[in-house]
């Protein structure tokens, strides 16, 4: 490893172009697949159960917000099945985003040996970071079927939509992802500000209650506030998958086509932002 006064005063190198940085991280493939296999064996080091974790860790916060927004708030009261289903849902699409955001805002300083390694691609730190949080959902997936089945709520040929949401997903969340590594790495105080503004995005999103009225269901939003609330991409995100997979119905167009627009703005974004910062890195970490 190399010297810290070493990294400390290295000399600014010249950021490499947006385009530049995707051809490399396109060329390292493996590494990507590497750092996800790492980031995944040390979230389950330890622990006897091991992967197990990543079907049953779901399923146990399914239960507690269960017991407390369905029975507490008796949101459950008209189809459990179903409540059950639109929670647990909104769980691990919101749980992909969060967890993969709060882990990037670190990565950075916590990757310092890689940080210094010549000609490395740091963008393949916070992408190893979503991939292996992706890897989470794809499970979590699975699980979602299962709570389907046991709930009598059968999969519909509207789960053909489900690989074009996921990667609007993934997307939005890799984005992020990007430019929160990118503050993360020169700002120290970005960590407890994302902190923050998660817990406040978590209650402004559709994860626990309906927003709008439908499905016999009734929403906490005013009809005359819901396009405002709806420029929340998560919303537009959540109500594509519970579309897929609980109401057997394609996602309304002109929500997907505006969470596609944001999410390609926000990976973009991201790209620019952290190529551009790149050559400084060495210096500041």
């Amino acid at each position: 490893m190399a010297d810290p006064s070493t990294s400390i005063a290295a000399p600014k190198t010249r950021s490499p172009t947006t385009i530049h940085t995707l051809k490399r991280v396109l060329e390292r493939g493996e590494t990507i697949r590497l750092l996800m296999t790492a980031q995944l064996k040390s979230g389950h080091r330890d622990k006897l159960l091991g992967h197990l974790w990543s079907l049953l860790d779901p399923l146990l916060m399914l239960t507690v917000y269960y017991l407390i927004f369905g029975i507490g708030f008796r949101q459950a009261a008209d189809g459990p099945g179903e409540f059950v289903l639109y929670l647990f849902v909104g769980i691990i699409v919101w749980r992909f985003l969060g967890d993969s955001v709060s882990q990037a805002t670190g990565c950075l300083r916590s990757q310092r040996g890689l940080i210094v390694a010549a000609d490395f691609p740091k963008a393949v730190i916070p992408i190893s970071i979503c991939g292996a949080r992706a890897y989470d959902l794809l499970w979590s997936l699975v699980v979602v079927a299962m709570v389907g089945w046991v709930c009598d709520i059968p999969m519909t040929p509207s789960i053909a939509w489900l690989p074009l949401i996921l990667l609007l997903h993934v997307m939005l969340t890799l984005g992020a992802c990007l430019i929160v590594a990118y503050l993360g790495l020169f700002f120290a105080d970005t960590a407890n500000i994302i902190s923050a503004f998660l817990r406040l995005w978590v209650l402004v999103s559709p994860i626990f209650y309906f927003a709008r009225t439908e499905h016999g269901r009734r929403g906490i939003i005013p009809a005359e506030y819901l396009d405002y609330y709806m420029l929340n991409p998560i919303a537009g995100l959540l109500d594509a998958y519970r579309a897929a997979l609980i109401w057997g119905q394609p996602p309304r167009t002109g929500e997907l086509l505006y969470v596609a627009g944001f999410a390609a703005a926000l990976l973009a974004l991201g790209f620019v932002i952290f190529s551009r910062g790149e050559g400084y890195f060495a210096k500041y970490v």
